[in-house]
């Protein structure tokens, strides 16, 4: 299949080489002029190193601009991070042509911008509940790819075409499995929920230290007792919705046995012994921040305060945060109010991801 991949972080690179590899034609674009040239310069040969060894993977095409990737392909996968969807969309909204599909791992609500972005055209859109790999870029030609997402739960928009769009995705990512509107995709993402106490309840060490690996000694078990918690404010916004069950609670995610999560039952021993997340990581401008803060933390206690849903643990996070940034998270964030939806109901939300007007 022709697939563009949109961006130069950790997960595009991990998609175009991967996606490559397992026979698909990529159109690989992202923003870096310099790592553009770099990997042309390299004949279009990313360097993989994954559970298999290392593979040279030449990627179809290496484009220098937006509209050269997206013109002649079926589906688009946008691995940029959701603070950039707003510039991204208003970007590649004109290019877009009907019937193509949009993936926007995580999952966001980040379909919702882009739509608006595309009201004219049969575009399709989907979120995932993380992304599809937990890799490393180590150079703008090598990406070392330490877990594949073993189960990803995909919400569509419009809902009504899941049908149809599901099973576009599932010939790119067989792991994926429908969870309904892009709404529940959005309660499935895993980043807000595992990393912002992994950044709050670690400030001392990260800001101390030149490197910290939050997900080795900065998970210990007070630290995920917090977690544990937010996650269970999000499964019950989620029941609250009638989304139904799996809900992937984060518990299954360290847990060696039993329940298979995401990223199956070894991905955190895996994540941990990879020693590739032991980073710098500024926690005023860190993607962990920005994104999983500001946009992932920040729409989930919309949600909670549009249902009248009480959430001490989003909630105080929300507050510690907006001090450490200087910023009023709970009003700036991504929030249904700042989105222009919050007037609505429950079924008139529901019916809108259905596409139902």
């Amino acid at each position: 299949m022709k697939i563009a991949i949109i961006g130069g972080g950790n997960g595009s690179y991990a998609a175009a080489a991967d996606l490559t590899f397992q026979g698909h034609e990529i159109y690989f674009w992202q923003r870096s002029t310099k790592n553009t040239k770099q990997l042309i310069n390299n004949n279009n040969i990313i360097l993989m190193n994954d559970h298999t060894g290392k593979n040279h993977v030449k990627i179809s095409v290496i484009c220098k601009t937006l509209e050269q990737a997206v013109k002649n392909v079926e589906v688009i996968i946008i691995l940029l991070p959701a603070f950039s969807q707003k510039d991204i969309a208003k970007k590649i909204s004109p290019m877009l042509l009907n019937e193509q599909i949009v993936f926007l791992p995580p999952a966001s609500f980040g379909s919702w911008i882009f739509a608006n972005e595309c009201k004219n055209k049969n575009i399709y859109f989907a979120e995932s509940g993380t992304l599809p790999y937990l890799a490393r870029k180590k150079n703008s030609n090598t990406i070392e790819i330490t877990t594949r997402a073993s189960r990803l739960p995909t919400g569509v928009y419009p809902k009504n075409r899941a049908v149809k769009i599901i099973k576009k995705l599932k010939s790119i990512y067989p792991s994926i499995e429908y969870c309904g509107d892009i709404l529940s995709a959005a309660l499935m993402n895993a980043g807000p929920i595992i990393h912002p106490p992994l950044i709050i309840l670690n400030t001392g060490p990260l800001e101390h230290f030149s490197k910290w690996d939050i997900h080795n000694e900065g998970t210990q078990n007070s630290v995920k007792k917090v977690i544990f918690a937010l996650d269970n404010e999000r499964i019950l916004l989620r029941k609250k919705l009638n989304y139904k069950s799996p809900h992937f609670p984060i518990s299954d995610h360290y847990n060696k046995k039993d329940r298979k999560w995401m990223y199956g039952n070894l991905a955190h021993e895996n994540l941990k012994s990879s020693k590739n997340w032991r980073e710098h990581i500024d926690i005023k401008k860190h993607r962990y921040i920005i994104e999983d803060i500001k946009i992932g933390l920040c729409f989930m206690y919309s949600i909670a305060v549009w249902l009248n849903v009480k959430v001490p643990i989003t909630s105080s996070i929300l507050d510690i945060s907006s001090v450490i940034l200087n910023e009023d998270l709970k009003n700036n964030g991504r929030t249904l109010q700042n989105l222009k939806i919050d007037k609505l109901s429950i079924t008139q939300l529901k019916n809108k991801l259905k596409g139902i007007e």
